[in-house]
């Protein structure tokens, strides 16, 4: 994650900054829908960088396990370092491989509680932004358990600003995706849980629903990711 220079975070990062209301520092969307939506982001980062592959039509691909199942996930690469930053990411392998992407989210979400995996995963992205001091972090609980949560802006919001200012940009034309674009990705899983017009209000519903749906299609989001995104079932 870079705070200060060219706009560097991952899919599920994305995703975190953009459902955050700018006022209230909550989730546009409730606690199901943003564990599904992170989840599905992991899996598209782990794809992005080379970590899980989507096996496509019997007999078209190679080097594989002669057993993966068409549309299953594979493990591919070298592991992510398991002490740092993408350890969250790295965990989410192992339930993957061998699944189709609902699958896998489903089991990722699993009953959401502290252990889950998608859980760890939103508090480790959360707790990485509230110390470089992008968001701020307030929660109110009862009994021992956490009711009420927020995220307001810090005061290095430069990287929430850059987000923001390259979705739009995105999503009114004024940019296209480069090739693996994050912030398209976030953007086509936003619109999977049909957010977008919560997080942009003052965009046209119809026009940004047209453009998510060709970002989905566009040559970064295509392919294995498009195809997540569309078979995630969110």
């Amino acid at each position: 994650m870079d705070t200060t220079g060219e706009v560097t975070v991952t899919v599920p990062q994305a995703v975190f900054l953009l459902a955050l209301d700018d006022e209230t520092g909550r989730p546009l969307v409730d606690r199901s829908a943003l564990a599904q939506v992170l989840s599905a982001a992991g899996l598209i980062e782990l794809i992005m960088l080379g970590r899980l592959r989507i096996v496509g039509s019997a007999g078209t691909e190679s080097g594989f396990d002669a057993d993966a199942k068409p549309g299953t996930f594979v493990e591919v690469g070298q592991p992510l370092d398991p002490a740092g930053a993408d350890a969250n990411l790295e965990a989410l392998v192992e339930t993957a491989v061998g699944r189709k992407p609902d699958s896998a989210v489903k089991l990722i979400v699993g009953f959401g509680g502290p252990k889950s995996e998608a859980t760890k995963l939103k508090e480790g992205i959360a707790e990485e932004f509230v110390d470089a001091g992008v968001l701020g972090h307030e929660e109110k609980k009862f009994l021992g358990g956490t009711f009420s949560e927020r995220w307001p802006r810090g005061g290095n919001a430069q990287l929430e600003d850059s987000i923001q200012a390259e979705a739009r940009a995105l999503l009114t034309g004024g940019a296209e995706p480069r090739e693996t674009d994050r912030v398209a990705a976030a953007l086509a899983l936003l619109h999977a849980v049909r957010v977008l017009p919560r997080v942009f209000p003052d965009l046209d519903r119809a026009s940004i629903s047209k453009r998510a749906e060709e970002l989905v299609d566009s040559a970064a989001v295509a392919g294995e990711l498009g195809a997540m995104i569309r078979e995630a079932q969110l």
